[in-house]
């Protein structure tokens, strides 16, 4: 039996990898062997279009599965609000302590102990760093730490 629900899901979710993919090739895409910014957007609009295209046929058909009622709504909710919120003051604070503090709402969302939140969000953000500003020469904003770092 065809759910309109599934339906309007799937049809969301495709033109989010349409609108994916059209800023990726506005950033110009590049080759594997030379990629340029719009690469990876564009592999993950692709890949989000192929996977909607693929429940939307399920859908359609009627062998969507079975939907289930919403659990918890506040985590993922959080989640969104700070990814908002890393964006809008990433440049400012820098990517160490964005980034630090993301992945400790991301942690406590998936109910990690506090030692362990706190610990993993300082090693991502500082690992990460590391690993991208300072190994693979990406510019990343220093924000409040440029003295530091």
């Amino acid at each position: 039996m065809r759910k309109s629900g599934n339906i309007a899901v799937g049809l969301f979710f495709l033109a989010i990898g349409v609108v994916f993919v059209i800023g990726a090739v506005k950033l110009q895409v590049g080759v594997p062997t030379e990629p340029r910014p719009g690469f990876f957007p564009f592999i993950d609009g692709t890949i989000l279009i192929a996977l909607s295209a693929l429940f939307l046929f399920q859908a359609w058909g009627g062998r969507a599965g079975e939907s289930h009622a919403f659990g918890k709504i506040k985590g993922p909710v959080l989640v969104v609000l700070t990814l908002v919120l890393y964006v809008a003051t990433l440049e400012t604070l820098g990517y160490v302590i964005t980034t630090t503090i993301l992945s400790a709402i991301v942690l406590k969302v998936m109910e990690t102990k506090p030692r362990v939140l706190v610990l993993m969000s300082l090693i991502l953000a500082v690992v990460s760093y590391l690993l991208f500003d300072r190994l693979l020469g990406v510019t990343l904003p220093r924000g409040l730490l440029a003295a530091f770092l």
